[in-house]
């Protein structure tokens, strides 16, 4: 399994949906896009965002994939609601464990 993870901070005004719409394949929804996607956003600034898709695939794999997980002008159509990308990597799981549930603030 790998991870692609992107930090970026998006323009202001920019919404979920605008940033998501940038870079969706088209004929493609949330629905179904063919990976696991998280959106997060910080909670000390509203504009910063991660995303991290989990991708089925090698790492040799993953240039062929990415094509069909992005729109073919997905960097040009970021480019306009972006204002900056702090992180842009892909890592691969070396070890999963534990409840993917969220933690209540009971189990704190």
């Amino acid at each position: 399994m790998l991870r692609a993870v992107f930090v970026r901070t998006l323009k202001p005004g920019v919404t979920d949906e605008e940033f998501i719409q940038a870079w969706l394949p088209p004929g493609v929804t949330r629905h179904s896009y063919p990976s696991g996607v998280s959106i997060s956003h910080s909670i000390t600034d509203e504009r910063q965002i991660i995303s991290i898709f989990e991708v089925d695939a090698t790492p040799q794999d993953f240039p062929q994939v990415l094509a069909s997980l992005v729109h073919p002008d997905s960097a040009a159509r970021l480019a306009e609601i972006v204002e900056s990308t702090q992180l842009e990597a892909v890592f691969e799981d070396t070890a999963t464990f534990g409840s993917r549930q969220p933690l209540s603030h009971d189990d704190r």
